[in-house]
């Protein structure tokens, strides 16, 4: 039985990166819209996983 964290999933990193989706890109259109968001603002990713989002947000031309 693994007890450490760090290595008890290692062996699952590669098909996690492989098999789990992704956001749409169009979702940065679409909460720019919504909530007026510009490149002026504050986005947190706070307690939403593995931050997956926060890359969008990271990339050139969606601000």
């Amino acid at each position: 039985m693994i007890t450490n964290n760090t290595t008890r999933f290692s062996n699952r990193v590669n098909d996690y990166v492989k098999y789990r989706p992704g956001y749409p890109t169009q979702i940065i259109d679409f909460l720019q819209q919504q909530f007026n968001l510009s490149t002026d603002k504050l986005i947190a990713d706070i307690g939403a996983g593995t931050g997956i989002s926060t890359a969008l947000f990271l990339m050139p031309g969606t601000g």
